[in-house]
């Protein structure tokens, strides 16, 4: 992984182990396409027939750049982690402005802290089903249905 200690160590590895303790098979550091250098998401997983993308970040500086791969991969959610809520409320904003202008209609974006993905991951990711892909950004203080 390309990341440092607080995104690979404690962030990521607390979000794998969670996954794999409910069963889901996930991919680490998932290419989007092969090349001297690759492009690739954190992590990815089938939840309830849906393809989930997870991004953990610590700043707004590469949301972009997710949301460009996410697309790219064709995934139903992509999830955007962060380690604090300033970063959470900061990549909302950053995410609502970026989806605004180019209005991805097949993706649904969800911004959470850390603490709340890995609940949503015990509570079997819920929400995620076909029926509710749809545009727009997430918040974490309501979870999905």
């Amino acid at each position: 992984m390309r990341g440092r200690f607080l995104h690979n160590k404690v962030m990521v590895a607390a979000l794998l182990t969670a996954l794999r303790l409910r069963g889901y098979p996930c991919r680490v550091e998932h290419a989007i396409r092969r090349g001297q250098h690759p492009r690739s998401v954190d992590i990815f997983f089938v939840a309830n027939g849906c393809h989930v993308a997870i991004e953990v970040e610590q700043t707004t500086a590469r949301i972009p750049h997710d949301i460009a791969k996410a697309m790219a991969l064709r995934v139903d959610l992509l999830l955007i982690v962060a380690p604090n809520a300033q970063v959470v409320l900061d990549a909302r904003a950053a995410v609502a402005g970026l989806t605004a202008a180019t209005h991805p209609e097949t993706i649904r974006i969800q911004v959470m802290p850390l603490g709340t993905a890995l609940q949503w991951i015990a509570n079997n990711c819920p929400g995620v089903a076909p029926q509710d892909v749809i545009s727009g950004v997430g918040d974490a203080n309501h979870q999905p249905n």
